[in-house]
């Protein structure tokens, strides 16, 4: 009897110390949520003082992505064959592979970029059909998932951008221009990554509030001007060839020329895009 109500003792004091553990883990973790969105707000007031109204219904915090190491693969033969048609010539000049068959000619680089162009015809469409045709085209040479970033509307023409898709996740500086004109699709150029990649462990990246930080000595140091930040949010940009680097980033779009800036999510970089 005695021992049991020690060991009832024991298990008590345990309880009590794992549930004041727990109680200490959530209250850093509720002070250091408090800080960050303390640090926020500043920085939207920071913005407002420097005249940059700050659109976005929050700035989102931490940049949760992994690094990613990937092996580019470009298209195949069979895979150009149906997207140029029967082939006339097959030329190979450093990392660039152009296959040029009976409508059109498309080459494709190591490093990912695609340059395919057509006659008149070779790909008919009615407009409406223009994302269809697409996503088939994109399908038929591996492509992964993208999204519509821009279109642009004319009298007998329509201009259409894809952004790839990484894990869900946004390439900035991986999109194909797909350009459709008199009832045909006419070139599709640009580039992405095809292959498979491998995430990487470890690595500090910045938080958006930082990014907005370099964002804002970046415009004053390059004299950029603007009176919006539209939007904030995660991705990816590419580096290298054959092997290539995908680092976390932020995107800060704006109101005016440029529009866009990339925010390297580990060195603090900014880049102007368009």
């Amino acid at each position: 009897m005695r021992w049991s109500k020690i060991k009832n003792i024991i298990i008590l004091l345990l309880i009590i110390v794992n549930g004041f553990l727990l109680a200490l883990v959530g209250l850093r973790a509720w002070q250091t949520e408090q800080g960050e969105r303390e640090t926020r707000e500043r920085m939207i007031g920071i913005l407002a003082n420097n005249g940059i109204e700050f659109l976005p219904q929050e700035v989102p915090g931490e940049l949760k992505l992994p690094s990613w190491q990937v092996e580019v693969e470009t298209p195949d033969e069979a895979q150009a064959v149906w997207l140029v048609g029967e082939l006339r010539s097959v030329e190979s000049v450093g990392g660039r592979t152009t296959y040029t068959g009976e409508r059109g000619a498309a080459s494709f680089s190591s490093a990912g970029g695609v340059q395919a162009e057509f006659p008149s015809n070779a790909w008919p469409c009615d407009r409406e059909r223009i994302t269809a045709t697409a996503a088939e085209m994109l399908n038929a040479l591996s492509v992964p998932s993208v999204q519509e970033t821009g279109r642009r509307e004319e009298d007998n023409a329509v201009t259409v951008t894809y952004t790839q898709l990484w894990e869900g996740e946004p390439v900035f500086d991986r999109t194909l221009v797909l350009r459709w004109e008199d009832g045909s699709i006419r070139s599709l150029n640009g580039s992405c990554l095809l292959g498979g990649g491998e995430a990487q462990t470890g690595g500090e990246t910045i938080t958006s509030s930082t990014a907005l930080a370099r964002f804002l000595t970046a415009l004053n140091d390059g004299g950029y001007v603007c009176s919006q930040i539209t939007d904030v949010y995660a991705g990816y940009t590419s580096g290298g060839t054959g092997t290539v680097n995908l680092t976390p980033a932020w995107l800060i779009g704006t109101d005016v020329w440029p529009r866009q800036f990339v925010v390297d999510g580990v060195t603090g970089t900014v880049t102007a895009a368009e």
